[in-house]
């Protein structure tokens, strides 16, 4: 009884806490409907779906579809000038520029020769990280589907580096691969020689493409995974009852049934490829030489970086990689439409246009490259035929599937989740521990004493003296390579003087917060973190209502306009930023918002990815719930504010957790629109930290692990939403 009488205040202020709230929620939903009310009574309800739509069509109309049209304009002009009325028109001279080659296949033959070197760096890098990508991405999504001990630990640490900023990533590879770095002492210890991996161009080629997969296979991996999930399982037990086996299921009914999601997959990881940045600006900066130069730094340099500001042939180059980009959305369009044609009964003009504009693509890739399959089929067999012999006779035996099982697992979390702990270990270690050879895990310091007749404190070393015994020591100087040391115990006795060679420091573990202090102090920490709070939290709060309002209307209403609104959004689902670079950032210096948080905010928040995720839900709450409030007097606004709202909760949970991850990571853009450092967010502020300081690692390690916090402490909260978010939205 005393029990409950002790807990019962705090039940009733909780209690009290919720009525408060839903009072403030009702009080601000009554104020709104009386805005709204009268809104719909002059509209109808079938008026209200593009008042609804109206927010998301203004901020994609005017930061998206007006930046693609203006693109096109500004690709014809020349000048160093921002401004169209002050270039003049040059017709296709950009475009002459590109592409004027004696031989494609060798840049040095081109008047650009840089452009022609980003464009075949990048189609191999499209290429390659696909493929290791999807072949990763599904092992590990095959076995986190199997019944295994903890799969939410281990699903959760093959998806952490999805969360991490291409910065944060830069910095923890760049560490790792240094000449002192982890890896070449890993190589040393084997009886190898240091690599210099940052400066040969094919070692900084493949781990571009390392780096790459390992921060993007845990979101593919479970897209992937919510397509497994979806195979009905009494398909195996049927199969299993006919005898066949492990290896059999999966290749007679996992791949064919996951062949579309595999697909979607496909089409997304290369379209994310094609439009790569961050990571290599930050890790390699498109070297050495132009090894790692690939199209959208080439777009940067150009537009940004460059003194002559060629802004027309940025823009030509935008116009040439919208042109990659629209083909690769055609073909995504084509397959969810061919996954989607049992559930249609009929196509509107424009769907079939874009249909047999892909087939017809399709067939002259397939023209081709029919002549080159055709050569490499055999050797594509052998390899097929060496993988199903090798998995046949693991999936064979089940203890031999358990022990890969967890040993994939293991060295997933190493491989996954290591760097991050090895960065986290090192920032913690003083100058002198950064710089040591072969690096220790631990942050070890040398331990010090304190002695009266001393201003400071002095170092302690084990030193072997000439009768060979070792005594503990105090070094009170060090004069070339002799040291002069006394003992602590009897301070006042003769100087003892050794070869430094006879000495050994005597360290301890120690985590030392002086990285972290320092850090702050120059890195104006406080300052680059409020301005990513703000940025983050506004942006997310209105992406939310901007766009659950659009997608509302888009699944719930039928009015005219409806299919084409929504199939302008798709259209330009995969349309990067780099794509309307110029044009928006003329736009945003019209608007007067350069060094303004306002102008990374805003053109943000119509964001395709929102309303499509979002209309997926949607689409699956009753209309009936919606007509029942209807006929007991509740307003448009009411129903979405309290019916659709709360029952599309884990889609907005998902939205939300992309939302601060894309807000939070964003770098190229508050890069072009800041110039000022006090109007930094902590991502751009943290890259230009690393450029003026590229050898003070003890300061640039534990600024990155700073950056990386927040979003870690987000994820930990919200994280068990992703996977189910990812299922029930449609994405799988």
């Amino acid at each position: 009884m005393s029990q409950n009488l002790h807990q019962s205040p705090y039940k009733h202020a909780r209690g009290g806490f919720k009525s408060l709230l839903s009072l403030i929620g009702n009080a601000v939903i009554n104020l709104l409907d009386t805005f709204f009310t009268p809104l719909q009574k002059r509209v109808g309800i079938r008026g209200m779906a593009y008042v609804f739509v109206l927010p998301n069509m203004l901020v994609f109309s005017i930061f998206v579809l007006f930046p693609m049209v203006f693109n096109f304009v500004y690709a014809f002009t020349g000048s160093d000038k921002l401004f169209l009325d002050q270039r003049p028109y040059v017709g296709t001279a950009n475009l002459t520029r590109l592409f004027d080659c004696e031989d494609f296949l060798r840049p040095t033959t081109c008047d650009e020769d840089l452009f022609m070197s980003a464009v075949l760096n990048t189609a191999g890098f499209v290429v390659t990280q696909v493929a290791l990508m999807i072949a990763i991405s599904l092992l590990t999504a095959v076995i986190l589907n199997r019944k295994i001990v903890a799969r939410g630990f281990f699903r959760s640490v093959f998806f952490y580096p999805v969360l991490l900023s291409p910065i944060v990533i830069a910095m923890i590879w760049k560490w790792i691969l240094q000449e002192n770095g982890l890896l070449n002492a890993f190589l040393v210890g084997l009886g190898g020689e240091k690599v210099g991996f940052m400066v040969n161009a094919n070692w900084a080629r493949f781990w571009v493409v390392v780096v790459s997969v390992w921060s993007l296979m845990g979101f593919y991996t479970l897209i992937l995974l919510a397509g497994l999930q979806a195979i009905p399982s009494d398909m195996y037990e049927a199969a299993e009852i006919d005898g066949a086996n492990k290896f059999q299921s999966f290749s007679k009914i996992t791949l064919p049934l996951l062949a579309p999601t595999m697909l979607v997959v496909i089409v997304l990881s290369s379209i994310r490829a094609v439009q790569i940045f961050d990571v290599v600006f930050a890790f390699t900066g498109g070297g050495p030489g132009s090894a790692t130069l690939y199209i959208v730094q080439y777009i940067y340099n150009n537009g940004f970086a460059s003194p002559f500001r060629e802004f027309g042939l940025a823009a030509a180059t935008s116009l040439v990689m919208a042109v990659v980009l629209i083909i690769l959305t055609l073909i995504q369009m084509s397959i969810q439409n061919d996954d989607n044609d049992d559930n249609m009964q009929k196509e509107n003009s424009l769907k079939s246009v874009i249909r047999r504009l892909f087939s017809q693509f399709n067939t002259l890739i397939s023209r081709l490259y029919q002549p080159i399959w055709r050569i490499i089929k055999p050797l594509v067999d052998i390899i097929f035929l060496g993988v199903a012999k090798t998995f046949g006779w693991l999936f064979a035996s089940r203890r031999r599937l358990s022990f890969f099982t967890y040993g994939y697992l293991i060295l997933g979390v190493i491989i996954m989740f290591g760097p991050v702990l090895w960065l986290v270990m090192s920032s913690f270690k003083t100058g002198s521990e950064i710089i040591r050879f072969p690096p220790r895990f631990l942050p070890y310091q040398q331990e010090t004493i304190e002695l009266e007749s001393y201003d400071k404190p002095l170092e302690l070393f084990n030193v072997t003296l000439e009768d060979g015994s070792v005594k503990r020591l105090a070094q009170v100087r060090r004069v070339g390579i002799e040291a002069q040391l006394i003992d602590p115990e009897n301070p006042d006795g003769d100087v003892i003087k050794v070869n430094i060679n006879d000495r050994e420091p005597i360290e301890s573990v120690k985590f030392s917060l002086d990285n972290y202090t320092r850090g702050i102090e120059s890195f104006n920490f406080w300052r680059y973190l409020s301005n990513s709070v703000i940025v983050t939290t506004v942006a997310t709060l209105l992406t939310l209502l901007v766009n659950s309002m659009a997608a509302f209307a888009l699944s719930k209403y039928q009015f005219p306009g409806r299919n084409a609104i929504f199939l302008v959004i798709i259209s330009t689902l995969m349309v990067p930023l780099s794509v309307i670079l110029v044009p928006a950032f003329l736009l945003i210096t019209q608007l007067g918002w350069n060094n303004m948080l306002i102008g990374i905010i805003i053109p943000t928040i119509g964001t395709p990815t929102g309303v499509f995720l979002l209309r997926q839900y949607m689409l699956t709450i009753p209309d009936e719930l919606l007509e029942s409030a209807r006929l007991d007097g509740a307003t448009e606004w009411r129903i979405y504010l309290q019916i659709v709202m709360p029952l599309a909760a884990p889609a907005l949970a998902v939205l939300t957790i992309f939302s601060i991850i894309w807000r939070w990571n964003d770098f190229l853009w508050p890069k072009i629109v800041m110039t000022q450092s006090d109007m930094f967010t902590l991502q751009v502020g943290l890259e230009t930290f690393q450029g003026d300081l590229t050898v003070q690692w003890d300061l640039i390690l534990a600024m990155t692990v700073l950056t990386a916090l927040p979003i870690t402490f987000v994820f930990a909260f919200l994280q068990k939403y992703v996977t189910t978010g990812i299922a029930t939205t449609g994405m799988k």
